[in-house]
């Protein structure tokens, strides 16, 4: 049975990129917390990625009819 959400994206896929997200803010985290230096290019991803999430969530929000 294949899942599907907003916009018939597939399930699978949020799932995969759910994952990868994790597996990067893992990566970040780990060396943050010890104390090694971040590349730019990292910041720009995290403020890339909030960035969609919050459009895209509003999008939802709006698109529903905030309920």
């Amino acid at each position: 049975m294949t899942y599907m959400y907003s916009f018939g994206i597939p399930g699978p896929a949020i799932w995969i990129s759910h994952f990868l997200i994790g597996l990067f803010l893992v990566y970040v985290g780990y060396k943050l917390y010890n104390n090694q230096s971040i590349n730019k290019n990292l910041f720009i991803v995290l403020i890339v990625l909030g960035s969609l999430a919050i459009l895209y969530h509003s999008h939802l929000s709006y698109y529903y009819g905030w309920t």
